[in-house]
């Protein structure tokens, strides 16, 4: 028998065929490719995609036209997870969609209430690409950021987002739920009538002075936090994007933060 006739006979005997996935409804093959690969449409969304026959038959196929994380997300790449591992970019994407749109962790985060992520990146395969470009995405611990390079940014995107050490993430972290009535860095002395003043470096307090006026105790801090935070991003210079560097040397503090 040719190859022709063969694959004419494997086109009638798939093609239009219906099969069950484990999740996502019946689809239909469209068009048989060849012995591994055939195209079918999810027939409760109309969505078509290539895929893995033995993956059609088995029903191990997934629907990419619907969000799946957090009723936003859009798993539409594969290869997200080794085995049951996610893979580094999966998972930092999983975390952001998750700290927007999960209910329970946005009740326990309060400082994550108004956060939002971009369409583009409610797309897993438009993150992974992203993610890929971007200085200090492959070094252990560093984390994704969001409102370093735009101070109270609530939004992750593209043009907002970065990678930095854990040193510089919580270099300018706010505290707004164990600050009390005072401003930032700013706590009451009672026994000694005075305002004291206190920056963290390097996970530590160090004490910058006493005060008597609440103002001036900010503005002591305000110095202070803004030279630490400069001598930080000397630190880094050369190993964080650029964007971070002129970012945190032109951060200022402010009594509001």
């Amino acid at each position: 028998m040719s190859r022709e006739k063969r694959l004419a006979l494997k086109k009638a005997e798939y093609e239009g065929s219906v099969f069950k996935t484990n999740k996502y409804g019946d689809v239909e093959v469209v068009e048989y490719i060849n012995s591994s690969f055939v195209k079918i449409r999810f027939i409760n969304t109309n969505h078509v995609k290539e895929e893995h026959l033995s993956s059609v038959r088995s029903g191990y196929v997934r629907d990419d036209s619907i969000p799946t994380t957090c009723g936003v997300g859009f798993i539409d790449v594969e290869g997200a997870s080794i085995g049951r591992k996610m893979t580094s970019w999966y998972a930092t994407w999983n975390a952001m969609i998750t700290r927007c749109y999960n209910e329970n962790l946005r009740y326990k985060h309060p400082s994550y209430k108004d956060c939002t992520v971009s369409e583009n990146f409610k797309y897993l395969s438009n993150f992974k690409e992203w993610y890929h470009k971007q200085i200090g995405f492959d070094q252990d611990g560093w984390q994704l950021d969001k409102d370093i390079l735009i101070k109270g940014n609530k939004l992750y995107s593209e043009a907002t987002c970065c990678f930095v050490p854990p040193e510089i993430n919580t270099l300018i972290l706010k505290a707004d739920r164990i600050r009390g009535k005072y401003p930032i860095g700013v706590y009451e002395d009672k026994q000694a009538g005075k305002f004291k003043v206190r920056i963290s470096v390097e996970g530590k307090h160090k004490h910058v002075g006493r005060y008597y006026c609440e103002k001036e105790a900010f503005y002591a801090y305000k110095v202070a936090k803004e030279a630490y935070i400069k001598e930080v991003a000397n630190k880094w210079k050369d190993q964080i994007d650029p964007r971070v560097y002129d970012a945190l040397m032109n951060w200022t503090i402010e009594i509001t933060d």
